[in-house]
């Protein structure tokens, strides 16, 4: 086996060479992918694109000099930005990919309004989309985190975002909402998300629905109310 220990050598010589050349290959060009999932357009390419050129003196440096991690703390500071990827490629292009933020609410409080998007994140409305979301109303903004474990159910499940529209917080924490049908508004009080609780409560008033379209009027009752366990209480 002697004779192999020259080619191995001559190999190593060989990749050692190539990652010195692309170490040294400079960034010729910018290529940014934003992913259009949902037909979201909070981000555009051409935007991210001026946002890093102004930010950063990148074409023509070397690949491996780029300051990818400074890169990749301003991308994620753009309004709309969930994550990205940035890769260099071999022909001297600097891949970036973006993912959006995926919003589940509108908030309204008293001094802003903003998306909530699907990891309990903020962003700013957008001038180029307006997304079909429920309005979280709230008197401060961070008090519509707690609407999260029902936002999630109408992200999930098409009966309840067809059925609920209108969320509100109150200043403890009490979530309640006002269904597309019947003008009346639904108590499900402080943490609903907690050991399934929300489950069995939306279950209630699906039965509860269910039973008074068959049989009755949804305007005689102007409250529901789910907070107390394992009851639908129902006010005229």
């Amino acid at each position: 086996m002697w004779w192999t220990v020259p080619l191995l050598l001559a190999a190593v010589v060989v990749f050692t060479a190539a990652d010195q050349a692309a170490d040294r290959t400079p960034c010729r060009a910018l290529e940014i992918e934003v992913d259009q999932m949902d037909g979201m357009y909070f981000v555009d390419a051409p935007s991210l694109k001026t946002a890093v050129t102004d930010g950063f003196a990148l074409l023509d440096r070397p690949l491996a000099d780029l300051p990818y991690a400074a890169l990749h703390a301003a991308l994620l500071d753009q309004p709309g930005v969930a994550d990205c990827t940035i890769e260099p490629t071999l022909g001297g292009a600097l891949r970036i990919s973006v993912r959006q933020q995926r919003p589940l609410a509108r908030v309204w409080s008293a001094d802003s309004v903003l998306y909530l998007d699907d990891e309990g994140r903020w962003f700013p409305l957008s001038p180029r989309y307006t997304a079909d979301v429920p309005v979280v109303h709230a008197k401060r903004a961070v008090q519509a985190r707690a609407a999260l474990p029902l936002l999630h159910h109408l992200d999930t499940d098409p009966f309840w975002d067809r059925f609920i529209d209108q969320i509100d917080v109150d200043q403890d924490g009490h979530v309640s909402f006002r269904p597309r049908i019947g003008d009346l508004i639904v108590h499900l009080g402080a943490n609903p998300g907690a050991q399934n609780r929300l489950d069995d409560q939306l279950r209630q008033l699906r039965t509860f629905y269910t039973a008074l379209l068959d049989n009755g009027d949804l305007r005689q009752y102007r409250e529901l109310d789910l907070r107390y366990e394992g009851q639908l209480v129902a006010r005229k």
